[in-house]
């Protein structure tokens, strides 16, 4: 099924000179809705649909804008379109493919309760404050994201050394290297 959204989500995000949030792209598409999704449905329902709808369309975009060498990134506050990135073409994350194979499946639209929705909604803001915690054990380690595990180890065990109330250190540091250490660790082992 051809998603009706493409073209106006398409056409918004080439007249972008920055990115734009999922909330932008659901706004844009609010008249839209009106005859997508049916008036008696749950409110949950109408969210996920929404959601579903201009995802399903972001990633067909996605897929037609990476034959053509340019790129689509998909993040829920980052939505961003890089055209024509001479002769680059850039594979898909597995938490990419995952997504995109979810929500390009037509069935997942209605095939859904509300408390599976109310679940899902739950994961997502999980994993969004996820995020806030990576970025701050990051910073704790004085490591970036494109580092190797191998190297945000070394970085983490330097700074333990530091840290070690044993070796003249302070326990509150020692403590937060700790934790930045095993919030890394539970992210990169998950991906």
């Amino acid at each position: 099924m051809t998603n009706p959204l493409i073209i106006l989500i398409l056409r918004y995000l080439r007249e972008q000179n920055n990115s734009c949030s999922l909330i932008d792209l659901v706004a844009l598409c609010d008249l839209d809705f009106i005859s997508l999704i049916p008036r008696n449905v749950d409110p949950q329902i109408v969210i996920f649909q929404k959601n579903f709808f201009v995802m399903n369309a972001l990633y067909q975009i996605q897929h037609d804008i990476q034959a053509e060498g340019g790129s689509l990134t998909i993040l829920p506050l980052e939505i961003c379109l890089i055209p024509n990135r001479a002769g680059a073409k850039e594979s898909l994350t597995t938490r990419d493919t995952d997504l995109a194979r979810y929500y390009l499946d037509w069935s997942n639209l209605n095939n859904i309760t509300v408390e599976e929705v109310e679940t899902l909604f739950a994961s997502f803001w999980q994993r969004y404050r996820t995020v806030d915690k990576i970025d701050a054990a990051l910073t704790t380690l004085g490591v970036d994201k494109n580092m190797s595990w191998f190297e945000i180890r070394q970085a983490y065990q330097k700074k333990i050394i530091i840290s070690h109330p044993d070796k003249g250190g302070c326990a509150d540091d020692f403590i937060e290297t700790r934790a930045a250490y095993e919030v890394l660790k539970f992210s990169y082992h998950r991906n």
